[in-house]
């Protein structure tokens, strides 16, 4: 068999037709929805890049792998194994089929970007599309494919290989989008949230990416944020739905631009007569928010904009009754790869936590999870807990924001640091249910707290039985604060320099008084 995953940066599933966007954002993806299965609530389990994509190439949470975050000690990978000897059960997902005699290649200059050498050591063939480098780097989708083309001249017709794609134009600056702006534009009405009330309401909040400050920083007024975000400028603050709208149009063009990509690289599969002998995986590491909790063009925050992602599987084996079916049961997206352990027939690794939805994909007999815990790791440190249509959210840090229906009162449980949201009835998000609705609130309270519990992983209370900072590293990490993207001292002068009111200053030094241990500096 032969797959390709196709990962896309950044992608939300809801901004895509096929899952119910207003716009035609991306008709290749489409017509792959409609051959294959399409789930409805995939969420990664560790948000966003480095955390995600490590939880997807180890099958493995993040709590169990010290990769929580993007830098400091829940950056590094805690590789299972001594000297030169693996743990066969715990093997990386594409070592395990390279060492089935599948061929993994991987086309991405994630593992660069984010000094991720465990994701790139994993693929045989591991190819950086450009010689371009650093967190500043911004490969284009054309020479992603052209990568991509270039290894499927060699390899297309082998019998057995895996090939992971990973497009980064989702992600904001939104480089090269112009010749498909129109075109997605007049395609439908853009997304309908966030409204002016919304916006409204969220002047005012503390940080940057919302809605009353939207460049970090060191970003204000610099020549390269203007450089940056030429071909797409990006509002100071978001006052207007005018505003709001600007955003999503980039976004959505982004979308469009990379959906093109996904069309030539499938055109070599057609070349090569086997297109219909490949399995096809639309994904991707995180979405992104767009004004859901005053967030905007950035995934700073544990919840469904940020970690649900789109899952699209289109297969070889599909019969005609699965083709353009939806599945409503949960998932994580590492998922995929104990799917593809069944449809290679390779053995699954009993050290993974990743477990198949194969028969998803043939039937509707599928029962899926019934509860998912997701951490986060930028901006602000938390996890989220979906389960029935809920998402409970638990902030370990706020960081420096404050947000619309968050309480941060000491006397409420857990600081007031929670947020319940009945997805079902409010997607937007706007109506925190912590204090109304309790009895929801105390049962995934016990959830994420029985998760924990079973998550620590007996090895790490082995290799680190001293550990009196206890062995959750996304917990111990936020005794320095998630600060690596925005400095709060930083912030607080802007604040003074932009004339800014007492009460948002006042909020940004109070949330660093909650958190007195934290050094941002280290």
């Amino acid at each position: 068999m032969r797959a390709l995953i196709i990962d896309i940066d950044s992608l939300r599933p809801d901004h895509l037709q096929c899952y119910g966007y207003s716009r035609d954002t991306a008709p290749t993806i489409s017509r792959i929805a409609e051959e294959g299965v399409r789930f409805n609530r995939c969420f990664a389990s560790d948000t966003p890049c480095l955390p995600s994509r490590t939880a997807l190439s180890t099958c493995r949470h993040g709590i169990k792998t010290g990769v929580v975050t993007h830098y400091g000690e829940g950056q590094w990978y805690n590789n299972p194994g001594s000297g030169h000897d693996l743990d066969d059960d715990r093997l990386q997902s594409f070592q395990h089929f390279a060492h089935e005699g599948i061929r993994t290649a991987s086309i991405s200059s994630f593992a660069e970007r984010h000094m991720a050498y465990h994701f790139s050591g994993a693929f045989q063939d591991s190819i950086q599309p450009t010689a371009e480098t650093g967190l500043l780097a911004v490969e284009s989708g054309e020479d992603v494919t052209e990568s991509a083309r270039s290894w499927l001249d060699s390899h297309a017709t082998d019998d057995d290989w895996l090939l992971h794609v990973n497009y980064w134009d989702v992600h904001h600056p939104y480089h090269g989008i112009n010749e498909y702006f129109e075109e997605v534009c007049e395609s439908g009405p853009p997304a309908s949230f966030p409204d002016q009330n919304a916006i409204d309401d969220q002047q005012g909040m503390t940080g940057p990416r919302t809605a009353d400050l939207w460049p970090n920083p060191t970003e204000y007024g610099a020549e390269c944020y203007d450089e940056k975000y030429s071909e797409h400028s990006m509002p100071e603050r978001i006052r207007s739905r005018h505003h709001a709208e600007h955003i999503i149009d980039g976004y959505d063009a982004a979308i469009r631009k990379v959906d093109n990509e996904i069309s030539r690289l499938l055109e070599t599969l057609e070349e090569a007569d086997i297109r219909d002998e490949t399995a096809i995986i639309i994904t991707s590491d995180h979405g992104e928010a767009l004004g859901e909790h005053g967030i905007y063009a950035d995934h700073a925050f544990p919840h469904p904009p940020v970690q649900r992602v789109p899952m699209i599987v289109s297969w070889p084996g599909k019969t005609d009754d699965r083709r353009g079916a939806a599945v409503d049961e949960y998932i994580y997206q590492f998922d995929l790869m104990a799917t593809l352990c069944e449809l290679f027939d390779v053995e699954l690794p009993s050290g993974w936590d990743a477990e198949p939805f194969t028969s998803a994909l043939t039937c509707n007999d599928f029962e899926g999870r019934n509860t998912l815990v997701c951490g986060h790791g930028i901006y602000t440190y938390g996890r989220a807990v979906y389960e029935d249509g809920w998402a409970y959210i638990r902030l370990y840090h706020p960081g420096v924001f404050s947000y619309p229906g968050m309480y941060n009162d000491p006397e409420l449980p857990n600081g007031g640091l929670e947020l319940l949201h009945d997805l079902e009835n409010d997607p937007n998000m706007r109506d925190n249910k912590i204090t109304e609705e309790s009895e929801v609130a105390d049962k995934l309270r016990k959830r994420l707290d029985t998760w924990l519990s079973s998550h620590i992983s007996n090895d790490w209370k082995e290799q680190r039985p001293t550990d009196a900072r206890g062995m959750d590293t996304l917990v111990r990490m936020s005794s320095y604060g998630p600060f690596l993207y925005v400095d709060p001292d930083d912030l607080i002068n802007l604040y003074h320099t932009l004339d800014r009111s007492d009460e948002q200053i006042a909020a940004v030094e109070r949330m660093l008084q909650t958190f007195p241990n934290n050094d941002w500096t280290n």
